[in-house]
């Protein structure tokens, strides 16, 4: 929605979700018409309110889905990524595959026609983006002496890191994507498409500039895990310094949290990895309490886990892949309490449904081990014995045995990429990006008999939303969705 919106107004609806108890509507007064940013950041309440309205549409949708039931897909942060990128990749499948609806599209049969939903991925987005970027904008500008410099500096450094956490997730499902840094509504509606080189460097930019800004504990989240702290900023950066190949700074990035056992520890009971505050969350969001069909419970919970009913199972509206389930050593616990199988259709048990309020899972640390021990291996091949240490800690809470120092690098390497997919399996497209950027996806999926016939390469990118390019003739198509 590069044109379409006008960021120079912060985008917050007429009732915004307060974020500590994500229990009431709040009224925001004036019209959202005649209330600008500065008027927004001139005080600590309504900069909160700024700020909590974005994690808000992430999780819950926004004004523009907030009215939709079926929520779960709405927004790239509820459910969508995880769905996207699960059906793309060779972990997940649709619970009835029909080759003309819109799921059978990411099998990897995506058309300008059958996009919808990767037109929504970027739309909302894209909404982050503008929102935080306006945000940005607004608590520099500010000069009220009713913010409080402490509540700036911080609501500053969130707004950074989550502009960086939607861009990560565009260009990896889009390529190219342009680069927004401003609420110049006019000029983004005719920006060209950015290299990802580009973004990521932005990404690096953001969140090196608000790890300083950010508390260090989880007080601004009132000791819940659900608003962004430095280590969210830290954890987000050791992730793009593995993805762009500065395999020291990531794994320095990760030790960070790691280092940390007072805040983070891996949890060791698989069924309690997933719940609000776990010791392993980095960064959840909290789903509110008053969206209908919602209620209080995850995307992935509504999407991808038997519901079970007197007498009755509702089988799961996306459900594990044959390839994922062999996937699993015979002994792994993961596969005992992270898996469901009823009548032989598997589905994830990392959520369970309507068990109470619960939170959305966005960053925790297993991620961190498997991260440092990437980069430890790919960085020194000296470290390698580290690297197994690393992947150790996950494998013996998964009642595996250690693997041995007498491994070579080619088969530490292979044991990284299996415990990242058994690991983080339908997980905010963790395997979809996977495969792509250890060059792996173009010979691993065309093998696989439902994703055939391969229609090409060219898949492994989603296109640009047709709309997008109707308002921008500047906005080029990834190639070859233009003969289809």
């Amino acid at each position: 929605m590069l044109k379409r919106i006008n960021p120079s107004h912060i985008v917050i609806a007429a009732s915004l979700f307060l974020f500590s108890s994500c229990k009431k509507l709040l009224e925001v007064a004036p019209p959202i018409d005649s209330l600008t940013t500065t008027e927004i950041f001139s005080t600590n309440k309504q900069a909160e309110w700024a700020i909590a309205s974005i994690y808000s549409k992430m999780i819950n949708g926004g004004e523009n889905y907030i009215q939709i039931a079926d929520i779960a897909e709405r927004s790239f942060s509820a459910g969508l990524s995880t769905i996207m990128g699960g059906l793309s990749a060779d972990e997940m499948i649709p619970a009835t595959i029909d080759a003309g609806s819109s799921t059978a599209a990411f099998q990897n049969k995506l058309t300008l026609v059958n996009s919808a939903s990767s037109d929504i991925l970027w739309a909302t987005a894209y909404k982050v983006v503008y929102d935080a970027t306006a945000a940005i904008e607004g608590l520099e500008a500010s000069t009220s002496t009713l913010l409080a410099d402490s509540v700036k500096k911080q609501l500053l450094g969130e707004a950074l890191v989550l502009r960086a956490f939607s861009y990560f997730y565009l260009v990896n499902f889009f390529g190219d994507v342009p680069l927004v840094l401003s609420s110049d509504y006019v000029k983004n509606g005719a920006m060209q498409r950015t290299p990802v080189a580009q973004v990521y460097e932005q990404m690096k930019t953001d969140l090196i500039r608000a790890k300083p800004l950010l508390n260090q504990d989880f007080s601004v989240g009132k000791n819940e895990r659900v608003r962004v702290n430095r280590w969210v900023a830290e954890a987000l950066l050791a992730r793009v310094y593995l993805y762009t190949g500065e395999h020291q700074l990531a794994a320095g990035s990760a030790s960070e949290l790691i280092n940390r056992p007072a805040q983070f520890y891996i949890e060791p009971d698989l069924n309690n990895v997933f719940k609000a505050n776990s010791s392993e969350a980095i960064f959840q969001l909290k789903p509110t309490t008053e969206v209908p069909n919602f209620a209080g419970t995850t995307p992935e919970a509504l999407k991808t886990y038997h519901i079970w009913t007197t007498g009755d199972i509702i089988q799961p509206e996306y459900r594990i892949s044959q390839q994922l389930m062999n996937a699993f050593e015979a002994t792994d616990k993961r596969k005992l309490h992270w898996t469901t199988d009823a009548s032989g259709v598997y589905s994830s048990n990392k959520y369970k449904h309507n068990e109470g309020i619960t939170s959305y899972t966005v960053m925790r640390l297993a991620e961190m081990y498997l991260i440092r021990a990437e980069a430890r291996l790919l960085g020194n091949a000296a470290a390698k014995n580290d690297a197994i240490d690393d992947l150790n800690v996950l494998r013996e809470r998964a009642g595996l045995g250690k693997l041995d120092y007498q491994l070579n690098s080619d088969q530490v390497k292979a044991a990284i990429e299996q415990e990242r997919r058994v690991e983080l399996f339908f997980e905010w497209g963790h395997r979809w990006f996977d495969l792509k950027r250890t060059g792996k996806a173009a010979t691993v999926l065309p093998a696989i008999s439902y994703k055939q016939p391969w229609w090409g390469n060219y898949q492994l990118l989603y296109p640009v939303p047709s709309e997008e390019i109707k308002l921008n003739s500047k906005l080029l198509q990834n190639p070859e969705y233009d003969a289809r």
